[in-house]
């Protein structure tokens, strides 16, 4: 309205540029053009591989890659190296999103190698200690690959301080860049922590072990905000509220090292209920009355029912975290790179070790295939630990995850209209909210405001090679009729219960999800379901009945065989990808193939995560056609090009994968 934005050819009441234009498909229809060059001006390609070589260090990396593992690097790959490294010299942190089989591991390696060794306009390293963080099972494969690509270094998987010494006297006494592979389980595996607060009975409140200063909570209520002691609850799990003492003269950590070789009740006024938090003896029954799940419940009234007995940490380690180690003894570290950096996302231990190591680190790249997992809060904590300060500029706040999701994420707020006009006909309905949801959905803001000018993305098809076909071919099969109409029968249960009683629908809504999901794999075995508001007498609301046992083959195992067999006599190898782990698919299936004379091996959870690789290696050897496993253990880095076809047996209940094989099927069959 005040003539100081406006679009040309719209002045003097000119509008017939707009005449025409009704959407936005519209809109870019006619201005596409223009609003690309646009772009184009205002983010300029960090590099033109078209127009400039690649630096001599590339090359170099090059050279040593053919020279050990007997192939050149894609043109794509050096120039994506190239980015990353010229955006190294101008910021702390750089991006390399790019799809599996790309090659991220020599491309990230090859960026860090070329900034510190190949810049003369600044301090060139002489040598550099480096930190690889990458997930358990690809630890060895960081070692391998670190050997191939970078010239005059040493790469060694370090798992215990001792190791990490070891590792920095080597760097110290040698002239070669040294490369620390930590995997992410190991880098943050350590102490649990309790409250170290004390009860005082003469105070009548919990105390600061160091200054006796009796702690406190807020609480806000219809009536206004007033503080009050702190009870047992406001230690159930450690936050910035509970984190330091309140007194300000004090300002110690009220939070110390589960002694899990000192198990006395007396030193220990504390007691963990698995992910549930710390109770306090003396007050359990505060946590019975609180606590809504029934199995933490039973739990918690073991303490109730003996309140000095012994009761060990679950899950507790007597051991100092690698990350927070490395950030004391060794204190700077020249670069960091992380792989499968989405994969640090959330509020975890992981995420926060990787935050520890990014912080005392010259630079940073972060790699990964899936940066963003639909939803924006996907992307909060990465955007905080490794570009803070574009967030501070954003105005935004690290414990106010929801105001980012509100800005940037798609929220579904349902409410509740009342309308009271039976009561006193001069009142409007009221309304209010019931349950706030966030949607997949992310704001292309987030790109343009944080991502865009920092990542490398690559793609397979950027290789400009000929790749090797691939296709995706879902196959159909028919349940028998005895197990059609028992599944018919369990789902007409369910439509019934949701219509008499949603809230004792709504409560076992999961079981259902899982029974229905998993009973065409297995129409046996499982578990009747209850109603969660029933009493010792009562029936179980549906029995699935038992159609046969492991050793009945149905029409997909008959399917999944000749499949197979076809294919060893083709000379490829299979996976057999099965995810329902309560399930014994993998078994039934590991029986069926030996039958066949097939020979078949399982990769169970048992094999150690940094002995994977090998292990199949050594299956290969024995003369293995066939691999069963759990895709979760073998998702992200693992090698196994030796196996051509891969069967997805049965798929853990992910809306994702199931849209994309129902978008499939609508497509190919209208």
């Amino acid at each position: 309205k005040s003539g100081k934005i406006t679009i040309p050819g719209t002045q003097s009441g000119n509008t017939t540029v707009f005449k025409n234009i009704g959407t936005f498909t519209q809109y870019l229809g006619a201005f596409g053009a223009m609003v690309a060059e646009r772009i184009k001006k205002c983010f300029p390609p960090r590099f033109n591989p078209a127009e400039e070589p690649v630096a001599p260090e590339i090359t170099e990396v090059n050279d040593c890659v053919r020279n050990h593992a007997g192939y050149s690097l894609f043109d794509a790959q050096l120039g994506a190296a190239e980015a990353l490294k010229r955006q190294l010299e101008t910021d702390k942190m750089a991006l390399l999103v790019a799809e599996c089989g790309t090659g991220k591991t020599k491309i990230g390696s090859a960026a860090l190698y070329a900034y510190q060794h190949g810049n003369p306009k600044r301090k060139v390293y002489d040598k550099a200690f480096n930190v690889v963080i990458c997930p358990s099972h690809i630890t060895s494969k960081w070692v391998r690959e670190i050997h191939e690509t970078i010239p005059n270094s040493y790469a060694m998987h370090v798992n215990t301080m001792a190791e990490v010494d070891n590792l920095y006297s080597y760097y110290e006494s040698h002239h070669k860049s040294v490369y620390c592979i930590l995997s992410k389980e190991t880098a943050r595996n350590g102490y649990m922590r309790k409250p170290s607060v004390q009860w005082n009975p003469i105070k009548r409140g919990f105390v600061c072990p160091h200054c006796g200063y009796v702690q406190e909570m807020d609480i806000l209520t219809d009536a206004g905000h007033y503080t009050v002691k702190a009870d047992a609850g406001f230690f159930l799990n450690e936050n910035s509220k509970n984190h330091k003492c309140q007194n300000r003269r004090c300002g110690e950590v009220l939070w110390s090292m589960v002694n899990t070789k000192d198990l006395a009740p007396s030193r220990n006024e504390w007691v963990r209920i698995g992910s549930y938090g710390f109770i306090h003896r003396r007050f359990a029954s505060q946590a019975y009355n609180a606590c809504k799940s029934p199995s933490t419940a039973a739990k918690i009234a073991e303490v109730v029912d003996n309140p000095n007995g012994v009761f060990p940490a679950p899950g507790a380690f007597d051991r100092f975290p690698l990350s927070s180690y490395i950030k004391k003894k060794i204190r700077k570290i020249d670069g960091l790179i992380v792989d499968e950096l989405h994969q640090y996302s959330g509020e975890s231990a992981q995420g926060q070790a990787m935050a520890e190591l990014a912080g005392i680190s010259d630079k940073v790249i972060g790699m990964t295939a899936t940066l963003v997992n639909g939803y924006a809060k996907g992307i909060f904590y990465l955007l905080f630990r490794l570009k803070s300060h574009l967030m501070l500029l954003d105005n935004q706040k690290y414990e106010a995850s929801r105001d980012f999701c509100h800005q940037y994420g798609v929220v579904e707020e349902l409410y509740q209209v009342e309308n009271s006009s039976s009561y006193n006909s001069t009142s409007k309905a009221t309304k209010r909210k019931v349950r706030e949801k966030f949607l997949p959905g992310i704001s292309p803001l987030v790109y343009s405001r944080f991502l865009l000018e920092n990542a490398v993305f690559l793609s397979l098809a950027d290789m400009g090679k000929e790749l090797p076909d691939y296709e995706e071919i879902p196959l159909f099969g028919d349940l028998t009729e005895e197990i059609r109409k028992e599944y018919e029968r369990l789902e007409n249960e369910f439509k019934k219960i949701m219509t008499k009683n949603k809230q004792i629908g709504n409560k076992i809504l999961s079981s259902y999800m899982n029974l229905l999901s998993a009973y065409p794999d297995q129409p046996y075995g499982h578990n009747p379901i209850y109603n969660p508001f029933r009493t010792a007498e009562d029936e179980a609301l549906i029995t699935p009945l038992d159609l046969g046992d492991a050793t009945v083959m149905q029409p997909k195992d008959e399917k999944v065989i000749e499949l197979i067999e076809r294919k060893i006599a083709a000379g490829e190898n299979v996976i057999i990808y099965t995810a329902w782990t309560r399930l014994d698919s993998q078994d039934k299936l590991f029986k069926m193939l030996n039958d066949k004379d097939i020979p078949t091996a399982i990769l169970k959870p048992t094999v150690a995560t940094t002995k994977r690789e090998e292990w199949v290696e050594k299956q290969l050897q024995k003369g293995i056609r066939v691999l069963i496993t759990n895709p979760a253990l073998v998702e992200t880095g693992l090698d196994l090009n030796a196996f051509t076809t891969l069967i997805f047996y049965n798929i853990a209940y992910n809306l994702y994968i199931f849209r994309h094989y129902m978008d499939w099927y609508l497509k190919n069959h209208p």
